[in-house]
């Protein structure tokens, strides 16, 4: 259920009693749109508007008594030096047990990471549609699956909550212009071995997309699939022992 900005009226013209017993039940249910994009369509949140209702002192409409769990963030520039970018995830991150990222940007690997890996602790369903990443993995193949590598170690802490992950991860056709080609585009930052690690009680693994810079679907197909089999080899039942769905490329 999509929730936009003008509900919040309609929801307090009803009586109080209601209101009152209605209000954590469709909270939990209602997903929040924010956008990146000024004057963007009627009804759908900005950052700014967002965190401005957060900090009311007065919680007019109870947003810190009965939180949204469950976000969608559309055209963002994810950029953690950016101090109002940071103290958003830092206040609503740990509260989201839903994420959405559509169309976004990553302009550094850290950011990332501590977004996916540090800020949203308590995420269970994840998607990504088509956001791009102006950083890139290690482009020797042999290297990304390299089950020795640093960054292949089981990390010390892991999203235990994560159980469903679904995503469109696909180049646009236009960031292969020569145009755009130094911004070093890709479709992931780090490698799939890296991201998998650290979600080890997932459910349901969903990739409707995987097409790499290669312009070759099977290639990023094999080394997802791959990458998923080193771990299982590596450490055994303490990863994916209660996957039951694993629909990759639609295959």
């Amino acid at each position: 259920m999509d929730f936009r900005v003008e509900e919040f009226a309609n929801f307090r013209l009803v009586c109080s009693e209601w209101n009152k017993v209605s209000l954590p039940l469709w909270r939990k249910k209602a997903r929040i749109i924010i956008t990146g994009r000024k004057g963007d369509e009627s009804g759908i949140l900005t950052r700014a508007a967002y965190m401005t209702l957060l900090r009311s002192r007065k919680d007019t409409y109870q947003l810190k008594k009965y939180p949204f769990r469950d976000y969608t963030i559309q055209y963002w520039d994810l950029n953690l030096e950016n101090r109002q970018m940071l103290a958003f995830w830092e206040k609503v991150g740990p509260l989201m047990t839903d994420l959405s990222l559509d169309e976004c940007e990553f302009g550094r690997v850290d950011d990332f990471k501590k977004i996916l890996f540090e800020l949203t602790p308590n995420l269970e369903r994840l998607w990504f549609s088509y956001n791009m990443f102006k950083c890139k993995r290690p482009s020797d193949k042999a290297i990304r699956m390299d089950p020795t590598r640093k960054e292949h170690l089981k990390p010390a802490d892991v999203q235990k909550n994560l159980k469903s992950l679904h995503g469109f991860f696909e180049l646009e056709d236009d960031v292969y212009d020569d145009e755009v080609e130094d911004k070093h585009w890709d479709i992931l930052p780090i490698t799939w071995i890296e991201f998998f690690l650290h979600f080890p009680n997932l459910k349901a693994i969903c990739m409707e997309s995987l097409v790499g810079d290669s312009r070759d679907p099977n290639e990023e197909l094999m080394e997802c699939v791959k990458s998923l089999e080193i771990i299982r080899n590596k450490l055994g039942s303490e990863y994916f022992a209660n996957l039951k769905k694993l629909n990759l490329n639609n295959s």
